[in-house]
């Protein structure tokens, strides 16, 4: 990394386009890692008798290739369109919103498309059919789904790192970390009424309270720090989290090698296929992280591009008055007229 000189009006988005460059480099190559592990999600085999079929069954074929390596191939084109192009942070912004909704979002439009009743499955091929796609949603979209609210709480945290003077990343944390906590807890709530277990709950109780630790912390992140001290607090806030996390990770291994029913299976696991899993939800992670912190930047400067233009306008001085009152009137403790 080249050194950066503080006075250069450049040296911020030169930073911040070094920051996003080594993170989009991680996603690209946990992407790579776990496409190389898992290898291809599956394969669908038609016995078409002897005879052509249907103009339908060939549209649903072609719709089925494309839509099982088009989106992986054009995001990662994008991907890597992201990387080179990262000087220059409009475009390589753009590029990465485009991989984002392809490796994300694209597979779904295919994944709704009713295989078994289209080609006419009979039974065994259509559960092998069905749990093909289900391998999909729980291998590349469910964990890139599921990263986009600790995403969101990541990047208030970059956002802290280089806009310190700012009080949104601390606004934002205090509108998400509760949303995110929650989200954690509905699967524990539930495994708890079926099934409860004390080192199942204690690890996934852990895990959920990391999403807790920058809420913890909105106080200081709310208020307008020098970089240094943003540095200081991001880097406790990121170990507090790292240390409830795997703090619950173990605690759920170790229950998982003591229960006598789930020993036997977890030898069964392939220990190369989990860190294909690990390594596609570090990658869905990282491009989320990028991807919501140019969104955020990007409206902290539409919106303070449009505060400046109403500033002299008498709609901007309606805003105002409405902002006043209803900011007024929802403070605590403020009595009454």
């Amino acid at each position: 990394m080249e050194p950066i000189d503080p006075s250069s009006p450049d040296a911020l988005p030169r930073a911040y386009a070094l920051w996003r460059r080594r993170t989009l480099a991680g996603a690209l190559v946990a992407t790579a890692v776990g496409l190389v592990v898992h290898g291809p999600v599956g394969e669908l085999r038609i016995d078409l008798e002897g005879g052509w079929p249907s103009p339908w069954t060939l549209i649903g074929l072609l719709a089925l290739l494309v839509g099982a390596f088009g989106p992986g191939l054009a995001g990662t084109v994008f991907a890597l369109a992201a990387i080179r192009s990262w000087r220059r942070l409009g475009a390589s912004s753009r590029s990465t919103r485009a991989a984002w909704l392809l490796w994300v979002l694209g597979p779904l439009p295919i994944l709704l498309v009713p295989l078994a009743h289209l080609f006419h499955l009979d039974a065994p091929d259509s559960l092998k059919t069905s749990a093909m796609q289900v391998r999909y949603l729980l291998t590349v979209t469910v964990p890139a789904l599921f990263a986009l609210l600790p995403g969101v709480l990541r990047s208030a945290l970059v956002l802290e790192r280089f806009v310190p003077e700012s009080r949104a990343p601390g606004q934002i944390i205090l509108l998400v970390a509760p949303v995110c906590t929650v989200a954690c807890l509905i699967p524990l709530a539930i495994l708890t009424q079926l099934a409860f277990h004390g080192g199942l709950y204690l690890g996934l109780m852990l895990l959920a309270s990391s999403s807790l630790v920058p809420l913890l912390a909105v106080g200081r992140l709310l208020r307008r720090d020098s970089p240094d001290q943003a540095a200081r607090l991001v880097r406790s806030v990121v170990m507090g989290q790292r240390v409830l996390s795997l703090s619950g990770v173990a605690i759920l291994a170790t229950w998982l090698g003591e229960h006598d029913l789930l020993r036997p299976l977890i030898g069964r696991i392939d220990a190369v296929w989990v860190l294909g899993l690990a390594a596609k939800v570090l990658a869905g992670k990282w491009l989320t992280e990028v991807v919501v912190t140019d969104v955020l930047l990007s409206m902290l400067h539409q919106g303070r591009e449009a505060q400046r233009a109403m500033a002299l306008t008498q709609e901007g001085a309606t805003l105002a008055r409405k902002l006043d009152a209803l900011g007024q009137a929802l403070r605590p403790n403020e009595p009454k007229a």
